[in-house]
């Protein structure tokens, strides 16, 4: 089984379905309750999730918690809570990526494909970078 680690953007592309790629990220999710993928995300990117639902999207707080609720209980998904400020801030330096998005990529396990729509990750070297559609176009392979 593949190992993934969701971003921030397929969490939001399904609880607001507000794009084409809400569809996409909800067919990834069903795969991922099907036992075909092994997920993992962090407690940074349940924070940003949270946050844009509240910011940009003006999701009352006890929606916010529902969604995050659900999140939470995705089939086998493991949150990560540890972070590397001091590796996250090179690469930082070295790449321009956002420094947020840096804390993540220094979350993601060795052999885990990081799903994301945000094509930043792809300055930092040592990450796979795959869209929903790519992991699930290698599914099918």
């Amino acid at each position: 089984m593949k190992k993934i680690f969701l971003d921030t953007n397929i969490f939001l592309r399904v609880l607001v379905s507000d794009n084409k790629q809400a569809e996409e990220s909800a067919v990834l999710l069903r795969k991922i309750e099907s036992g075909r993928l092994i997920p993992y995300t962090s407690t940074i990117v349940l924070l940003e999730t949270a946050f844009t639902l509240r910011s940009y999207y003006k999701i009352k707080n006890t929606q916010i918690i529902k969604d995050v609720e659900k999140i939470l209980k995705l089939r086998n998904l493991t949150i990560i809570e540890k972070t590397d400020f001091r590796k996250s801030l090179e690469i930082h330096k070295k790449t321009k990526v956002k420094l947020p998005d840096c804390l993540i990529a220094t979350q993601i396990p060795a052999n885990t494909v990081l799903v994301t729509y945000d094509r930043e990750f792809q300055k930092i070297p040592a990450l796979l970078v795959k869209t929903p559609k790519e992991v699930l176009e290698n599914l099918k392979n």
